[in-house]
């Protein structure tokens, strides 16, 4: 889910709207995206597929500069407030005013939002900076989307692999030996087990961390006491969330996608 519309009210900053718009659009939003429907252009946005959040910032005159954070947005679980311009004249005061949505319940009567509301991943990012007299005021609409289209729906920052990385030692590197590699190894790779008679040796204690920074082997002679390989056949594979979903959950929703796609293919081909 990710901010798609933006209807501004009042904007007398000095970030033009489609700046501010498009910084919206980019703010993650705490929310599962598999508990609302996409919505194409015919659809009208309803609770089943928009969610509605409303800012207002003013700084006040002879008041110090206002910084305007995400923690601003808060969620409208009844629809947009805002009514439609062609309603102002038309509607009579008994008929109820038409918004932008048409909402037929308050999403917070759902068991999923009743005790954790709708609302921005993280609370302090910088949406603008107002001076004294300078005042936002808008809506904005946030509703599914596929990070194909845009990148503000991709709820994965990063995602890497690398192959699993192996230390050896080619021999044993004890006493003052070992403290020296200790040292060496900037991401605490090896560690020093006590072998008795106080005698100590080095141990490769976390060869997963090692980012073959051959750090360990730069000094002349070092290589045959260490070997730094990779294992060919085994990948750590890494992805980093936006904070829309946790990344267990990316990983297992992707693996999914995956296997619909295979499936199509297959079935095509046959």
């Amino acid at each position: 889910m990710a901010i798609e519309k933006v209807l501004i009210a009042n904007n007398t900053s000095i970030i033009q709207d489609e700046v501010l718009a498009h910084r919206l659009g980019l703010i993650p939003i705490e929310v599962d995206p598999r508990l609302f429907e996409y919505m194409s252009e015919n659809d009208v946005p309803n609770e089943k597929n928009t969610i509605v959040f409303k800012l207002h910032a003013r700084c006040t005159k002879g008041s110090d500069r206002l910084r305007v954070l995400s923690s601003e947005l808060k969620w409208l679980p009844n629809g947009s407030e805002l009514i439609l311009g062609t309603e102002h004249s038309a509607s009579s005061s008994s008929a109820k005013p038409k918004t932008y949505t048409s909402f037929s319940c308050s999403q917070d009567t759902r068991p999923e939002f009743s005790n954790e509301p709708i609302a921005p991943k993280d609370a302090d990012i910088i949406v603008a900076k107002l001076g004294p007299g300078q005042e936002i005021e808008l809506e904005a609409h946030a509703v599914k989307g596929m990070g194909k289209t845009h990148a503000k729906w991709s709820p994965v920052a990063t995602a890497w692999y690398r192959m699993l990385p192996e230390v050896v030692l080619l021999r044993d590197i004890e006493d003052d030996e070992a403290e020296a590699l200790v040292k060496k190894c900037p991401v605490k790779v090896f560690d020093i087990e006590d072998i008795g008679k106080g005698k100590k040796r080095a141990t490769v204690a976390r060869p997963r961390v090692c980012t073959l920074c051959r750090e360990c082997i730069r000094e002349e002679g070092w290589d045959k006491n260490v070997a730094l390989r990779r294992v060919n056949d085994h990948f750590i594979f890494t992805i980093e969330s936006t904070g829309a979903l946790p990344p267990e959950v990316l990983f297992t929703e992707a693996v999914k996608i995956l296997e619909e796609k295979c499936e199509r293919v297959i079935t095509e081909l046959s």
